[in-house]
């Protein structure tokens, strides 16, 4: 391009900075001075404007709420855990010390808002207890959510509440959770900042003073980048100081690392320009013009493509993405700004002193041979690109992110110290488990209700890697004890066991009895036998009786004779007064006396003999009635003893019956089966079931919640894994019972990384497909080539796949670190969003170059660029990777990415795929641009330009345009 062409532009904007360039510098050094005194600092306003990290919209966020609600304990996602650990098995002693500190946490209500304390129950005090008995823990839910300040002061409180308490000799508490490693990571990534910011300053100093070789132009260029780093973080803090914005450790480190490295790249980008124009003999005045001119669109495509990409970041839902947004795209909005102004008018003040001349001869045959080379090969260079890109891709199909947050974070930090106490004791999954609850419309505590509540956790308990779930039918993780139908069964059994010797005894006296039943029967056959004889003989007697009234009679008659004859002498005997003074007299009296005896004898012998002759008649019937008594004994002894022998049979059968179920109910206790659950309605009056109803079941029994445990990390992709298919689980095992409509709410670490996963890939879809067509937008209208456009979007694209795959090579298959989960999707965020800068300003210096000839501009925009594009490529990138030094490993595998894929931009796309891939396409690179025209117009130049050199006596090259050589 020759000199007259540059000298004819003089952009307006780059006037008014030359113009007012001592006014422009005035009004950023007293922006930095007044932001830098008015505002808190970045890391201040962080710290005490710092916003939630989990995402508000997610299914598990709200699930956590709504269970906080509903069981009126809660009303945030912070939890920690206070984790008990003794020298000896915990007795009484860490029971007390426990006990204090719970009663503490509960009195302290603006910042603790819920303790769930199992350990003080007996019916639930194993579920809080280590195997090994040596550990116990509490959880607490905390005021204010995950990553605000309001989160961090609580578990601040939390922690000097565990301090104040005398610990007993041997015992110990530690605070551990997630929101405890959030409050340290945001504390740790707070610390890291000035050592980031020392580490990338000197990288930058040293990186300048390699490419300028100038203390002056390595000064100058210093307070322009640190005026723009702190006007940048001046402003962005003020905006999140004025609640504008929110702010997270990520934010942070990004607003600092990316305007340090843009700053310094808009910087050599201009100083690299000018430096080129000088070298070609212009003066100070007309190379500031050419450099602004050729340099300000490429700073503001840049930058503004930076801009919208951070700004689509807005149109995420994940925290992550969205709170780094706006800082991020405020603070490059300034670098920008600086960028034209503040930078350019520094150059005009310091050129007017000659400062920053360029100190040696600009020499660049090295990428004059690169351009020449991609020129000539372009196929076969397109080619070993495309294989590097591939390497890359095929790196990053080996993917696994991780999910654990203390891997990432330094092991000394409390919270990573508490934790490695917790996993001595308890498994990862024991610390973060899931919560998930049934909220039906009506009341759960009823037999019905139960055996759904368990077919629920029964059907969650069956997955594939869950281990254990707890809830109100099952508080320690197994179905609660004696509570299967088997054992219910063996336990109404139970009393025919216990009452079987009674019964035995009973059956072996009814033997017994039929013994004495057939001595009696022997008996009666014996009285049977004197009876017939007795008969015979009463049937005799009663003959023989007869036969004496008749003698009787006729005794009586003969006497009747006796007496007619001696009346006279009986009258003398009754009328002689002293008859009873004669013994004869009296003796005859009594003779006479007996005679009248005889009579009374005979009427009574008549008499007896009546009843002799109804006896004699009954004595008969009285023999088949004692026959018949003996029949019927003896078939009661055959009956008793049959009714032994059946009885016995049964008896021995029901016993042998109630021992086996029994025994099933034992084996199914032993087992812990859970087919066959049953709890009968007078459970529900058992005062340990309702201390367990209140710790699994809201307060008007709508809702019940299970506490679910995997059996591996539930932060890592196998824990997601397992969790996706729970709810799937819970319908199937509500199906077509009364709580099948019942609302279900997931919660916990592996739900939320769930809901994370899903966010990331909406996310990533929507901020790539919006951040690459706003980049072939601004390519496009700077370039004026759709095909242009197109590759650089293709290459950022290729670049952005390649750092990401060399990263997860680099950190998970030879540093065998793994990768933290957000770092691959932000970098490829940020890169897309910076990546397209060494590509924007090489395509612009080609289409520059074209009225030389498409391949002569190639050459002369690889020479030209070269330098300076590497020189802000290496800087930019060894900036970011100075995030490796913070303390966060995150941060660090998050600035080694975004490096990476700088010098891959660098050193790979911008020097050899972008230009190769423009030559193989030729005039096809170009469209729709008239490349035939503006080659034309060039050589019409270079034919005016000819003729006037010869017209003054010079000689010039007739074969190519002016290229500026340096001597070898």
């Amino acid at each position: 391009m020759s000199n007259a062409h540059t000298k004819s532009h003089r952009p307006f904007l780059g006037r008014m900075v030359r113009i007012f360039s001592l006014p422009i510098i005035v009004f950023w050094v007293l922006l930095t001075v007044a932001l830098g005194t008015l505002v808190p600092s970045l890391d201040e306003v962080a710290a005490s404007r710092s916003v939630p990290l989990s995402p508000t919209d997610a299914p598990a966020y709200k699930s956590m709420l709504n269970i906080g609600k509903v069981f009126q304990q809660y009303d945030s996602d912070s939890s920690a855990m206070v984790v008990l650990e003794s020298d000896e098995p915990v007795g009484a002693a860490a029971h007390k010390y426990y006990d204090e500190i719970v009663a503490k946490l509960n009195a302290d209500t603006d910042h603790v808002q819920n303790v769930q304390d199992f350990w003080s129950d007996p019916m639930t005090a194993a579920g809080s207890q280590s195997v090994d008995g040596k550990s116990a823990y509490v959880q607490i839910f905390l005021a204010g959510d995950q990553g605000t300040s309001k989160s961090h002061e609580s578990v601040a409180a939390v922690r000097d509440i565990v301090a104040s308490v005398p610990a007993p000799p041997g015992i110990t508490a530690h605070v551990a959770g997630n929101s405890v490693l959030n409050a340290d990571t945001s504390v740790a990534g707070h610390q890291s900042m000035a050592k980031m910011e020392l580490v990338s300053v000197g990288v930058i100093i040293v990186m300048l003073l390699a490419v300028y070789r100038s203390v002056v132009t390595l000064l100058v260029s210093m307070v322009v980048i640190l005026l723009e780093l702190f006007a940048a973080q001046g402003v962005t803090a003020a905006a999140g100081h004025l609640n504008i914005i929110g702010l997270t450790p990520y934010a942070v480190s990004m607003v600092t690392m990316l305007a340090l490295a843009a700053g310094t790249d808009y910087v050599i980008f201009l100083l690299g320009r000018y430096h080129e124009e000088r070298s070609k003999g212009l003066d100070r005045e007309d190379a500031f013009y050419v450099a602004y001119s050729g340099v300000s669109h490429v700073i503001l495509g840049s930058g503004l493509t930076i801009v919208g990409a951070c700004l689509c970041l807005t149109m995420t839902t994940l925290p992550y993405f969205q709170t780094m947004g706006l800082p991020c795209a405020i603070s490059v909005l300034v670098i920008i700004i600086a960028g034209l102004t503040l930078a350019p008018a520094v150059l005009t003040v310091a050129s007017k002193f000659g400062l920053l001349d360029p100190k040696h001869k600009i020499a660049s045959p090295g990428w004059r041979k690169v351009g020449t080379s991609v020129v000539r090969w372009p196929i076969p260079i397109v080619f070993v690109t495309s294989v590097i890109a591939v390497i890359g891709f095929v790196a990053l199909m080996t993917y696994v992110p991780q999910y654990n947050d203390k891997q990432f974070t330094p092991a000394d930090m409390p919270a990573n110290l508490a934790m490695g106490v917790a996993d001595r004791h308890f498994s990862q999954a024991r610390m973060n488990p899931e919560l998930l609850m049934l909220e039906a419309d009506h009341d759960l505590r009823t037999p019905s209700d139960m055996l759904v509540i368990e077919k629920v956790a029964k059907n969650v308990m069956h997955m594939r890697g869950i281990e254990r779930v707890q809830t109100i039918t099952r508080p320690l993780g197994a179905p609660i004890e004696h509570s299967s139908i088997p054992f219910l069964l063996g336990a109404q059994n139970a009393s025919t066991l216990q009452s079987a010797k009674f019964n035995n005894d009973n059956s072996a006296q009814m033997l017994e009895q039929a013994d004495e039943m057939s001595r009696t029967v022997a008996s009666m056959e014996r009285m049977y036998s004197l009876m017939t004889e007795l008969t015979a003989t009463t049937h005799s007697m009663v003959g023989r009786t007869h036969d004496m009234v008749e003698a009787t009679k006729e005794m009586r008659d003969n006497l009747a004779d006796f007496d007619d004859f001696f009346r006279p002498l009986r009258n003398y005997l009754y009328w002689e007064p002293h008859c009873f003074d004669i013994p004869m007299c009296q003796s005859l009296r009594s003779i006479f006396d007996t005679l009248d005896g005889i009579d009374a004898l005979t009427d009574e012998m008549q008499g007896l003999t009546i009843d002799m002759d109804r006896m004699d008649e009954l004595m008969p019937q009285m023999l088949p009635v004692l026959r018949s008594t003996i029949d019927s004994m003896s078939r009661m002894r055959d009956f008793m003893i049959a009714t032994h022998s059946t009885m016995a049979g049964t008896q021995a059968a029901q016993q042998e019956a109630a021992k086996g179920a029994t025994e099933i109910g034992l084996y199914f206790d032993q087992a812990k089966n859970d087919d066959m659950f049953y709890l009968p309605p007078d459970v529900f009056d058992n005062p340990d079931f309702n201390r367990a109803v209140k710790m699994f079941m809201s307060p008007d029994g709508k809702a019940v919640r299970m506490i679910v445990t995997h059996q591996g990390d539930p932060a890592s992709v196998d824990g997601i894994e397992h969790v996706r298919g729970i709810k799937g689980a819970v319908a199937d095992a509500l199906k077509g019972t009364p709580l099948a409509s019942a609302k279900v709410s997931l919660a916990g670490t592996a739900s939320l990384y769930s809901d994370m996963q899903d966010g990331v890939k909406t996310d990533l879809m929507i901020v790539v497909i919006a951040a690459l067509i706003l980049i072939f937008s601004i390519m496009l209208i700077i370039t004026r080539s759709v095909v242009a456009a197109l590759v650089i979007v293709g290459t950022v694209a290729a670049s952005l796949g390649t750092a990401c795959g060399l990263s997860v090579l680099l950190w998970q298959d030879i540093l065998g670190l793994g990768v933290q989960w957000i770092v691959i999707p932000l970098s490829m965020v940020i890169l897309l969003a910076v990546g397209s800068d060494y590509n924007l300003l090489v395509v612009s210096r080609f289409r520059e170059e074209i009225h030389a000839g498409l391949n002569t501009g190639i050459i002369r925009g690889i020479g030209a660029t070269g330098r300076v594009v590497t020189a802000a490529g290496l800087v930019f990138a060894f900036t970011m990777m100075s995030m490796i030094v913070s303390d966060l490993r995150v941060v660090g595998q998050l600035g080694m990415t975004i490096g990476i894929g700088l010098v891959v931009d660098t050193l790979i796309v911008r020097s050899f795929m972008t230009p190769s891939i423009a030559a193989a396409l030729g005039r096809w690179f170009w469209w729709p641009l008239n490349t035939f025209e503006i080659t034309r117009q060039g050589r019409e130049e270079r034919a005016r330009k000819k003729a006037a050199a010869r017209g003054d006596g010079g000689d010039t090259d007739d074969k190519t345009a002016p290229i500026p050589t340096s001597p070898a």
